[in-house]
């Protein structure tokens, strides 16, 4: 009895992990009842293959009974590359075969006898679980959503590994009692102990890598989101100063066609002079005065490219997210959209409409755009064939993830719309 409870524990302790670490998450109700059909299935076959055929014919054919209908589920419902699965799959195939042999390791030299050595498994299992989605499951995650390459090579290990555990006794616990040797059973444990220590570490010093470049390429679009500010207030200024240094000349030349009855002239000119005025005055999107600068400049821009530009846009001075990084954010998304809305072959259909609000100290910001043909996605991010393109997309994630905001980016019927929460 205690063996079928822990091939099932065991089976739980995997499969459940691995859907932590895949970051599997199951939305409609139509995917939902397809996978309780297909699980469904796989427990009523496997319980007609154990009744008939008897528990140890079952475990000699575990892994094709059950590793693989696992990993062809988890492909269905992973966001992740087949080999990604398959090497989330081989990990855990190799840890939860693990607890076996610490369990008999650990009951040879207390001189247990079997049913000891599935005790110790049962133990091991929730705290090992803690310890996996604590401490192994971020690195893990960050380098499968930034790494494609390398996946089927970091698999030769735990693959090795639960090869040699099979062959000692084919997943059968007495058949693994009589011809276990414990000297063996330790050295393939620390061997696999060690290496997936070296993973983790790679794993971590990758992340690492990475979100220096992350952080690089932030501070690289708040140095071009200062630049801009900076251009704009001095352009601002200039036009002002133009302004007030030509005010008398303008006074005095109204105030002659005053005195010569020439009104529709004077008229005429105070017309001219105050669509000057509106042109050196800063539109005002929002109350904050640095991202103001920002908006305008880029909503500027994407007016010239024809693009119609709706705002509802409540951002104070005050705010949990610094200045630079709400730049960093509105730059390059406006920029983005307007580089996709542009493309359309008629001007009718461009537009971009920003949303930002406010409320219980979180920012809620989603702008809306038009685009044309379609757009790739991989690991939930839109992506560019173009060289250097898709580094605003990663600076926009890079300061989410800096606030412990969520993000997402969607295409659909002609749409494209980016949210983010703060």
């Amino acid at each position: 009895m205690l063996d079928y409870i822990r091939s099932i524990l065991s089976l739980v302790f995997a499969v459940s992990l691995m859907y932590v670490f895949l970051d599997c998450e199951i939305k409609s109700k139509k995917r939902a009842y397809l996978v309780g059909l297909y699980i469904a299935i796989l427990v009523i076959f496997n319980s007609f293959i154990l009744l008939y055929w008897g528990y140890p014919f079952f475990m000699k054919w575990y892994p094709l009974l059950v590793h693989f209908p696992v990993f062809l589920g988890f492909v269905f419902i992973s966001k992740f590359k087949i080999t990604q699965v398959f090497f989330i799959l081989c990990t855990f195939v190799a840890v939860s075969t693990s607890f076996s042999m610490i369990g008999l390791t650990i009951a040879f030299f207390l001189d247990y006898t079997k049913d000891a050595a599935n005790i110790i498994c049962f133990a091991l299992y929730i705290p090992t679980w803690l310890l996996f989605y604590k401490y192994v499951r971020p690195p893990f995650l960050y380098m499968m959503r930034t790494t494609d390459k390398g996946w089927l090579g970091f698999s030769m290990i735990p693959i090795s590994y639960s090869a040699l555990l099979y062959s000692v006794g084919e997943y059968n616990i007495d058949d693994v009692i009589s011809k276990f040797s414990v000297k063996y059973g330790i050295l393939l444990f620390i061997l696999a102990f060690f290496a997936y220590f070296l993973i983790l570490r790679f794993f971590n010093q990758s992340k690492e890598k990475h979100i220096l470049q992350e952080h690089q390429n932030v501070l690289h679009s708040e140095v071009v989101a200062a630049k801009l500010h900076f251009k704009s207030l001095e352009e601002s200024q200039e036009k002002t100063l133009v302004c007030n240094h030509d005010m008398r000349h303008h006074l005095n030349l109204i105030n002659a066609f005053l005195v010569d009855n020439n009104n529709e002239a004077a008229q005429k000119y105070i017309s001219e002079i105050s669509q000057s005025i509106d042109e050196a005055t800063v539109e005002r999107y929002c109350e904050n005065y640095v991202v103001n600068l920002i908006l305008y400049s880029y909503i500027a821009d994407a007016k010239k490219e024809g693009i119609r530009v709706e705002t509802q846009i409540n951002l104070g001075e005050d705010n949990s997210v610094t200045d630079m990084d709400l730049c960093v954010i509105f730059s390059n998304i406006i920029e983005n959209a307007t580089n996709a809305s542009k493309l359309l072959p008629n001007p009718q259909d461009r537009f971009m409409k920003i949303v930002c609000k406010s409320k219980k100290d979180k920012l809620y910001i989603q702008i809306n755009n038009s685009y044309h043909g379609d757009v790739d996605f991989k690991n939930n991010l839109p992506v560019s064939a173009v060289k250097n393109h898709g580094l605003g997309t990663k600076s926009i994630v890079a300061v989410s993830q800096k606030y412990g905001g969520v993000y997402s980016f969607t295409a659909e019927d002609g749409i494209f719309t980016t949210s983010i929460i703060l």
